[in-house]
């Protein structure tokens, strides 16, 4: 079997974008698909993927097409970014619509999957599924219009952007969520509830298996953040709907920066007073400059380091090597659950380290709180931040030893066990299959929500 996979982020890009579909290439032949890509040019620059020179093994086999951004997009496009009625991308997309279908059609593709985002590709797996007939998956590796992040100019823009969504949930063969939670809310769009699915992100073995701690030569706590921060600058609380900034879903944007450890790291030193030396924090990944003026401001510049973008390699060494990982998202409205889990979780509890997890109630925190991996406290609360990387730097400095869940104890999310899975959702697509059963990983453990 072959499949057409449209991936907009792929290597050599870096970042959490590339990685899902990187490794499901890599182990798709396994199960005997052969995938071509389409994907967008190597050149082109993105804010969100960074170029990573030690790009993922993606497997042999796999065939890469790539599709630069047009220069000149014809004017009804023009005119709908000016409008603010576009969807990200949807130049790039419109650019690879025509070429999809040619190549779908020369290597005798017999499923299209457009992994999302950039949201404009699900153009292009319609266009698909549209003029050669052969079924369309798509894969939402975020709740699209239920991200908190997508902002609306107007409360006209902010449906339109919905029914698209609600339409591709509609029209898709299949429908593949990242976590529990966002395939509850896509259902209750209107996705075929026998049609759709949760495969979630992972982490791949073969990443972690030549890694070994290396020795220690820094008493302190080592404290690791993978991933990244967006800007400090932005007012504290959830995100209110108003005037010309209009949601579908509120979040609190804070918990995605570094603002509360930050906060936590210098309210941690104010009570420990003269002790305060015992631990380093390391931030990896794309960091904000705002967040250099606020360490400043804090004094706290001694026990941060910022360490930028790292290659995928050398972040998961940085994961086992430090004492504790800090993974954070965003803060949602009382009596919510979060739509997404962060990406770097998985990474982070593959590393067998303990997880310092400022997280709101959703399907990660119940990863962390059932697995008892970690410490997990509110999003946004820096004082229960401040108190958990206390007692952890306490049990630290009295010689206890600390370790998160064991890798093996984490099967269900491995990079092979997903992608049997995908490839059980790719077979039913060809076979027009009317639903596919399959167990996401949290069913598989035993993780059922916290409610």
């Amino acid at each position: 079997m072959r499949a057409l996979i449209v991936a907009y982020y792929f290597p050599p890009k870096g970042g959490a974008g590339t990685q899902r579909f990187a490794k499901f290439c890599k182990y798709l032949p396994t199960h005997g698909i052969t995938p071509t890509v389409l994907t967008v040019a190597a050149e082109a620059k993105s804010e969100f993927a960074p170029h990573d020179d030690a790009s993922l093994d993606i497997g042999q086999g796999t065939e890469v097409v790539r599709v630069a951004p047009p220069t000149h997009p014809p004017l009804a496009l023009r005119l709908a970014r000016k409008a603010r009625f576009q969807v990200d991308d949807d130049e790039w997309a419109w650019a690879a619509g025509e070429r999809a279908v040619a190549e779908a059609k020369a290597r005798k593709c017999e499923v299209v999957v457009t992994t999302l985002s950039p949201y404009a590709c699900y153009r292009i797996g319609e266009r698909v599924q549209r003029e050669l007939g052969i079924p369309w998956v798509v894969d939402l590796r975020d709740p699209w219009a239920l991200d908190g992040w997508r902002v609306y100019t107007t409360p006209l823009q902010a449906r339109a952007d919905l029914n698209r969504m609600r339409r591709t949930l509609q029209r898709a063969d299949f429908v593949i969520a990242n976590v529990p939670a966002a395939r509850d809310a896509f259902v209750q769009l209107g996705a075929d509830p026998a049609r759709t699915v949760v495969i979630p992100n992972g982490f791949d073995e073969e990443d972690f298996a030549a890694i070994a701690r290396p020795p220690r030569t820094d008493p302190r706590f080592q404290l690791a953040h993978i991933g990244t921060f967006h800007g400090v600058d932005v007012p504290a609380g959830l995100t209110h709907s108003r005037f010309r900034r209009v949601r579908h879903r509120e979040i609190a944007p804070l918990g995605r920066t570094g603002f509360y450890l930050l906060h936590a790291i210098a309210k941690w030193r104010t009570a420990v007073a003269h002790r305060g030396r015992g631990l380093a924090v390391h931030l990896y990944g794309q960091i904000d400059a705002s967040h250099r003026a606020l360490i400043d401001q804090l004094g706290i510049g001694d026990l941060v380091t910022l360490h930028g973008y790292v290659d995928h390699r050398t972040s998961v060494a940085a994961s086992c090597a430090a004492d504790a990982l800090f993974v954070p998202l965003h803060g949602i409205p009382d009596g919510e659950r979060a739509l997404v889990v962060p990406g770097k979780l998985y990474e982070a509890l593959a590393s067998e380290r303990p997880i310092l997890a400022a997280l709101p109630p959703g399907d990660g925190a119940d990863l962390v709180e059932r697995l008892q991996a970690g410490s997990v406290v509110a999003a946004t609360d820096a004082d229960a931040l401040a108190k958990a990387l206390g007692a952890m730097v306490q049990r630290h400095g009295t010689g206890e030893s600390t370790a998160g869940v064991a890798r093996s104890r984490l099967a269900p999310f491995t990079r092979t066990a997903l992608t049997t899975q995908l490839a059980e959702v790719l077979r039913a697509a060809v076979e027009r299959r009317r639903f596919v059963t399959i167990q996401d990983p949290w069913q598989r453990l035993g993780v059922h929500p916290i409610r």
